[in-house]
Order: C-alpha cells, then sequence, then structure tokens
C-alpha cells in the first residue's frame, strides 16, 4: 500500500474490530428438562462458538458442554447448549460463554435438575397474559419482579399463553418478556403453551423461533417426580390440529396413566366453563370427558385476564360435589379442579382491555361452580410433596395470598 497512514488506520481498525466486546442481548433461558438434560439459550451481537460450564452445587471440578450458535438476523445470534446426563435431584451452578468471553463475569446461576419419584417434593409456578407493554398499562415489569425469589426453590414455570401482545411478535420478546425476568428464566425450566394473541402471526416464524419444546411444540408433554403434565395449544378457541391433538392427549394419558403418577396436569390457554367475563369455549368443555375418564387433577389456563378457581367437576361439566363458596381443603375429590390465572400482566379494565369487569362468580351462569376468584394481578405458586398439592394465589403487586387451598389424595 502507498500510503502507510493508511495502512496503519485499517490495520488498527481490524484490531479493534477483532476485539470487540460480546454482547449479552438475551439472557440465558432454560428449555425442555428432562430425565437426560436440558437445553440453555442465550443471545449475543456476534460470536462463533458457546459453551457452559456447569457442576453440582458445591463440587469443585467443573464440566464442560460446547453449543451451536445461529444467525437469527443481523447482529443477533441465538446460542444454545445441551446439556446430558445430568444427575437427578441435584442443584447445579452454571456460567455461558461465548467466544470464550464469561458474558456474566464471575456471576454463577443455578437450577434445579430433572426430579425422579424418589424426590420429596417440587415447584411450580403458573401465569398466562404476561407480555403487554408496560406504556401500555401491562404488568410484565412487576410480575418478574415479584417471582423472582421464588427462582431458586421453584423447579419450573409454566406460562399459559398470550405470552406477547398483541400478536405475539418475536420482535417484541426481548422488550415486553425478557428483559423483566432476569431474575426467573435462567434459573428454572420454563414450559409454555400458545394463546390466541401468539396466533396473530404466523407462530412458526415468532413463537417457535422463541422457545424449544418437545414433540411439535404445538403440544406436548413431560414427566417431573410423580406428576405428568400436558401442554394443548387452543388456538383461538378452535385449537390446532383439534382432532388430531385429542387422539394424541387420549394415547398420552393413557400412557401416563399405565406409569402410575400421582397427579396428572393439563395447562393450555383458553377456559372451559368460566364466570369470568369470557365466554364458555366449548372445544375445552369436549374434553372434559376425557379428563374425567383419565383421572386429570388439574387444568389451568389464562385467557380472562383476573383470577378465578371452579369447584371439581365431572365429564358434563358438573360439580362433583356441592361445595360452598371459599372451599379450600379438599380429601380425594371426584374430577377435575379447573383454574383461570390470566392477569400475569393484563387486566381487564386496564390499558388495551378497558372494559369494565363485570363477573357475577357466586350466581353466575354455572350456580356454585366458583370456589374463588380475585381481580388482581395475580400468579399462582404450586407445590407437590407426595399424594398432597397446595396452592397459593399471589397478588403481584404485594405479594398478599389472595386464594390458597390444598388437595388431599390417599
Amino acid at each position: 500500500m502507498k500510503n502507510p497512514r493508511v495502512f496503519l488506520l485499517i490495520m488498527s481498525l481490524l484490531i479493534i474490530s477483532s476485539h470487540s466486546k460480546i454482547s449479552l442481548i438475551r439472557y440465558p433461558y432454560l428449555q425442555s428438562m428432562h430425565k437426560d438434560g436440558l437445553t440453555i439459550l442465550w443471545r449475543t451481537n456476534q460470536g462463533k462458538s458457546c459453551y457452559i460450564q456447569y457442576k453440582i452445587k458445591g463440587e469443585k471440578t467443573w464440566d464442560k458442554t460446547e453449543g451451536t450458535l445461529r444467525v437469527l438476523s443481523e447482529n443477533v445470534l441465538e446460542n444454545e447448549v445441551i446439556l446430558k446426563a445430568l444427575a437427578p435431584n441435584q442443584s447445579y451452578e452454571y456460567q455461558i460463554f461465548t467466544d470464550g468471553q464469561a458474558l456474566l463475569g464471575q456471576t454463577t446461576m443455578q437450577f434445579n435438575s430433572w426430579k425422579d419419584r424418589s424426590a420429596k417434593g417440587f415447584n411450580f409456578f403458573a401465569v398466562g397474559d404476561i407480555g403487554e407493554d408496560v406504556k401500555d398499562e401491562g404488568k410484565p415489569d412487576k410480575l418478574g419482579e415479584a417471582l423472582a425469589p421464588y427462582a431458586l426453590s421453584q423447579d419450573f414455570g409454566l406460562l399459559l399463553g398470550d405470552i406477547i401482545y398483541p400478536n405475539g411478535e418475536s420482535k417484541l420478546y426481548d422488550t415486553q418478556l425478557f428483559q423483566y425476568f432476569t431474575g426467573v428464566f435462567p434459573y428454572m425450566t420454563i414450559w409454555t403453551v400458545l394463546g390466541n394473541h401468539d396466533w396473530g402471526l404466523d407462530p412458526e416464524e415468532n413463537y417457535k423461533k422463541e422457545w424449544k419444546l418437545p414433540h411439535n411444540e404445538h403440544y406436548y408433554s413431560f414427566d417431573h417426580a410423580n406428576a405428568h403434565f400436558i401442554a394443548l395449544d387452543s388456538k383461538k378457541g378452535d385449537f390446532f390440529e383439534y382432532e388430531k391433538q385429542k387422539l394424541w392427549l387420549i394415547e398420552d394419558l393413557e400412557a401416563a396413566q399405565q406409569k402410575g403418577f400421582d397427579w396428572l396436569f393439563v395447562f393450555l390457554h383458553h377456559n372451559g366453563k368460566s364466570c369470568t367475563y369470557k365466554k364458555d369455549e366449548e372445544k375445552v368443555i369436549a374434553l372434559y370427558p376425557i379428563f374425567e375418564k383419565y383421572h386429570v387433577d388439574l387444568v389451568l389456563n389464562g385467557h380472562a385476564h383476573t383470577y378465578e378457581r371452579l369447584q371439581p367437576m365431572n365429564g358434563q361439566g358438573e360439580l362433583t360435589q356441592t361445595y360452598p363458596y371459599g372451599q379450600s381443603d379438599y380429601e380425594n375429590p371426584q374430577g377435575f379442579i379447573s383454574i383461570t390465572v390470566g392477569s400475569g400482566g393484563k387486566l381487564r379494565g386496564v390499558g388495551t382491555d378497558p372494559e369494565v369487569f363485570e363477573p357475577d362468580p357466586e350466581n353466575c351462569r354455572h350456580p356454585n361452580l366458583v370456589a374463588q376468584s380475585n381481580h388482581s394481578w395475580i400468579f399462582l405458586n404450586l407445590s407437590v410433596e407426595g399424594k398432597t398439592l397446595r396452592a397459593k394465589a399471589i397478588r403481584t403487586l404485594d405479594q398478599a395470598v389472595v386464594d390458597e387451598f390444598e388437595v388431599q389424595k390417599n
């Protein structure tokens, strides 16, 4: 090169570029935990390689697993590491690396591995209708703050659909969800289902790019300790591949029944019967006979931007027994209990859902159906220990317990 100054300038820029700092643009989050391991993902602005160092908490020696990088868009790379052969019933520590850089410095995160049937118990949360923009008076930020203190004691979380408003756009996931859950998602596996707003745009190009879930990612199941969980895609009330999904549900429940799980949970976005402002969803109600036949214990959903717990129902959607409003203890109940937890970040009467909330839960179109209701931003914490299930509905803004109940089996 004729001009040495230009040559030196170019070389300096190349050196600076080669040592430019890798930025973490999405904190790690855990997916698809099972008895053999789990997947951990994070996003960076650049990079050529990634890995995770991990060990059982308290041990000195770190293991290392290499991962893969995918270019999602300009300056956005997905880092994915699949951990295998994790020991069950353990607490693990881990650190994330891209191009050899420890992206969180000396910070060590941790998670609880999959629990087998020897485990004493496990804890999880459930909540739906989350990602309403804070500018629209949504509360995903407050939900993240409220859940963070439980991060090390929870094993996983269930997101009950309508994760991102208004149309489930990938481009809004970081600004309306992930940035608020850096104290939650790196510490526990997150399982999700699609809601009607997540179907606003093609899930193949949006929702499924954000999550790494089993089976076809629309509907799937997983085991944890003495419980079996089934995720369904109720789409916009008409269900994704309804007949095919229903057949799969029956086959999955038959297999679970043969394995002798103590607890069977179903989670989806839409309610069946309800005394909220939402209509009864007939295609959900059409699954009630299946829930009864295979002894499903709990059905969790979002959709209505409020909280409502129903009394145990049979396959016809009828009460199996008349309980008083506020019933909180159930011993060997017949039928399944259905709960709406749809006010994780959006509340009826606020923001983009401005209509006044006007249910009549004690004397609604289904008399005596409601066990408890509360119109607040709420998430549900649940714990299973042997044949005892305990749950608390917690108000997001002040952490007050607004409902709690217990189910005891012999």
